[in-house]
């Protein structure tokens, strides 16, 4: 199963890159190419769409733009679960409670729910939809987190290091953070999944912030086909399949 998921990245791979490397970004509207058949010729392979932009490049920036966001996203979720870790771990009982009352709070919320009334409140610029994905999605990672630490704290070397007087940073720093690495990973893979099809709905919602730098998103892209599936199907199955194949590569085989 492992050498399968392996065989579908590395095809996947193989399939993004020639795009990124030989067709310009789709940002362009060409209305006297619109709606070009699959396979019709060698400059467009999987046609256009109605607006006469390059079907297999809107697929490869659109996975690219989905990916540059995604994993800086999942970076600063975790970062800033950790900082609200290390705060939790030597603040006074009563921000402890504090906080976990707050993390429970943010778990019980839809997440996508979270997300777009962030994005509706402040745009949608690349960091607005950053911010928007680490509050949404903070209290998940937070509570994980906070499960490897309490753990960690009763290892005999973490009490040891207190008995002889060390400091609740000192001991976070030295002694547990090295130990969430692992944990962090986890969550770092586990994670991107959720992320990416969040960034998808986004995008089918118009909310996308990098049309003018690699064209639409891959949600952007059904949600634009859609109604015309019949002139062109493969402007909605090829994000589809994008999308699919984007989650499936960084959610197996781990």
């Amino acid at each position: 199963m492992k050498s399968f998921s392996s065989l579908v990245r590395v095809v996947f791979c193989l399939t993004v890159l020639p795009g990124l490397l030989l067709f310009p970004a789709p940002t362009r509207v060409d209305l006297h190419q619109t709606f070009l058949p699959t396979f019709a010729s060698m400059e467009h392979p999987l046609g256009t769409d109605r607006l006469g932009r390059d079907i297999y490049a809107l697929y490869c920036y659109g996975i690219l733009g989905t990916i540059f966001t995604a994993i800086p996203a999942r970076i600063l979720t975790l970062a800033f679960s950790t900082v609200l870790s290390l705060f939790s771990y030597i603040a006074l009982p009563s921000w402890q409670y504090i906080l976990r009352t707050i993390a429970s709070v943010f778990l019980s919320l839809p997440s996508l729910l979270v997300a777009l009334v962030i994005v509706g409140s402040l745009g949608t610029s690349f960091w607005v939809v950053l911010v928007a994905i680490v509050v949404s999605d903070w209290a998940l990672a937070y509570e994980s987190i906070q499960t490897k630490v309490r753990d960690i704290q009763s290892a005999g070397y973490v009490i040891a290091a207190s008995s002889m007087g060390a400091g609740k940073v000192h001991i976070f720093k030295n002694h547990i953070f090295s130990q969430l690495r692992s944990i962090q990973y986890v969550l770092f893979i586990t994670g991107i999944p959720a992320v990416i099809m969040t960034i998808a709905i986004f995008s089918f919602l118009g909310i996308d912030f990098s049309g003018e730098l690699w064209g639409p998103g891959l949600g952007e892209q059904i949600s634009f086909a859609k109604d015309f599936y019949s002139k062109s199907p493969m402007s909605v199955l090829v994000p589809a399949i994008g999308i699919f194949l984007l989650v499936y590569s960084f959610g197996k085989g781990k």
